[in-house]
């Protein structure tokens, strides 16, 4: 398989006309007719492309694409939008909206498909997700983090982490372990949007840990609620006999008995509110050394430094 694309577009016959096409050049193909649906379906499916038609109501594609890029999951797909508006002044604002590239119809498949391959072969050279969230990669978190950096932004950089995730991977494997980011990665999304706006990004650098941006202003409250709602669900994921003994206690491959205690969620915000920060080596040094102050706590928690 060459790739998932996800087509949205309000005419039936040329999402079938695509769909066929681009099936029998190997492609997993998604259709949708209706734009509202685009974010989820986005989130769902997670294709590595997505050809977006302009005008569609209720909604258009600009705002589609808008909302697509203000979500940390679907931020980093290229969108390549289709319409039969083909002004200059379109264009750029398609492409100032996050969109790749822009084709009007009528095109030409062969076109079409050389574009798509082109978009998904760069996107996947420059985008390393993660295998279980679908999150930005470190490089992508890196690029991020500059970006901002470059313009001057002040913002909050909260690294997140899990301890005892290594003893609950041995007890419940890699399946209870993906689980557990998830549930994670779910609870820094929902509180992000909720409390950041637009402008907030959520990625993983490394397999274990998050790397949420925003708002200095909204920095404390998602932390609070991250931390409360992962102290809420954390016993779930333990099974009854666990729950009971109030630990988490397994045979090794050695034979030997491990105890270990709950999951423990820590995170170690920091915010250039005040202090110089120009590199994002600087920042992750900052991060990780705030991290382990919080990770030092006796429960989760979280520190914030200015």
């Amino acid at each position: 398989m060459n790739g998932k694309i996800l087509i949205i577009d309000d005419e039936p016959q040329i999402l079938r006309a695509l769909e066929l096409y681009l099936e029998n050049e190997d492609f997993e193909v998604h259709i949708l007719e209706d734009p509202s649906l685009a974010v989820e379906t986005a989130e769902q499916v997670q294709p590595d492309l997505i050809i977006l038609d302009v005008m569609m109501p209720p909604m258009d594609g600009i705002q589609v694409c808008r909302e697509l890029r203000a979500r940390s999951r679907t931020r980093l797909i290229p969108i390549i939008f289709l319409t039969a508006r083909g002004s200059l002044d379109d264009k750029i604002l398609g492409l100032e909206a996050g969109g790749v590239d822009y084709i009007t119809k009528p095109f030409d498949h062969r076109e079409l498909l050389a574009r798509i391959r082109t978009h998904i072969r760069r996107s996947r050279e420059e985008l390393s997700s993660h295998p279980a969230t679908g999150l930005p990669g470190a490089a992508s978190v890196e690029s991020e983090v500059r970006s901002r950096l470059q313009q001057g932004e002040i913002f909050a950089a909260l690294f997140v982490g899990l301890d005892y995730l290594r003893e609950y991977r041995e007890a419940y494997g890699t399946s209870g372990e993906e689980r557990v980011l998830r549930l994670v990665a779910g609870l820094l999304e929902k509180t992000l949007t909720k409390n950041c706006g637009g402008r907030h990004f959520l990625g993983q650098p490394s397999y274990e840990e998050f790397l949420a941006l925003c708002s200095p202003a909204g920095a404390a409250r998602v932390c609070k609620e991250v931390v409360d709602g992962f102290e809420a669900v954390v016993r779930d994921l333990y099974q009854d006999q666990h729950r009971h003994r109030g630990m988490l206690t397994y045979y090794d491959y050695r034979g030997s008995m491990v105890k270990a205690p709950f999951l423990k969620l820590a995170i170690g915000g920091v915010m250039n509110t005040y202090r110089m920060v120009t590199t994002y080596d600087e920042l992750s040094r900052w991060g990780a050394q705030t991290l382990l102050k919080a990770r030092a706590l006796d429960k989760s928690g979280f520190i914030l430094e200015e």
